[in-house]
């Protein structure tokens, strides 16, 4: 009441308090023209603004595998010396039959005679230079001969020992 009275009285007591209401109303009519502003004008305003990209991190954990050797490429001008290699049997291994699986690698295509005590074969290598073959042993130690010819006629021969036992172990 006392305010009241004194508003009567003291006009610049009323300006003062219509002085914080005016600011108020000033501040509300701001803001409110601000978030308008943004509501109508944002989307357009937001696609010309630079694209952020942020950059890409990726780890790996480390991998305890033994590393694999890498091929090395084959030119033209490198030829690969004629060979032939024994895979199976192992040389001085026990076989429990009398046909023994000869296999190994040679030059692609190449023409293989497998001989063994009792009897040889000729067999064609594939275009891996692989080959394999059966032939027939008897009771014993025998050595099984593997000879390769290559196109061009060059040859190449590994011999391996084979043992044969029929006995059950």
């Amino acid at each position: 009441m006392f305010l009241v009275l004194l508003a009567t009285t003291n006009p610049c007591l009323v300006f003062f308090m219509n002085k914080d209401a005016l600011l108020a109303t000033f501040i509300g009519f701001i803001v409110g023209l601000f978030v308008t502003g943004l509501v109508l004008y944002g989307p357009g305003l937001v696609k010309n603004l630079p694209k952020i990209r942020f950059p890409n991190i990726s780890f790996s954990l480390p991998k305890f595998e033994k590393p694999k050797p890498t091929p090395t490429p084959v030119s033209e001008n490198t030829k690969k010396e004629h060979a032939v290699t024994i895979e199976s049997p192992l040389t001085d291994a026990i076989e429990q039959s009398e046909k023994v699986l000869v296999s190994g690698i040679t030059s692609i295509s190449a023409t293989v005679i497998i001989s063994g005590p009792i009897d040889e074969i000729v067999v064609q290598a594939n275009n891996e230079g692989k080959y394999a073959g059966k032939i027939t042993v008897s009771e014993g130690k025998h050595d099984i001969s593997v000879t390769s010819f290559d196109i061009s006629g060059k040859s190449a021969t590994q011999t391996i020992a084979v043992f044969y036992t029929p006995e059950v172990w």
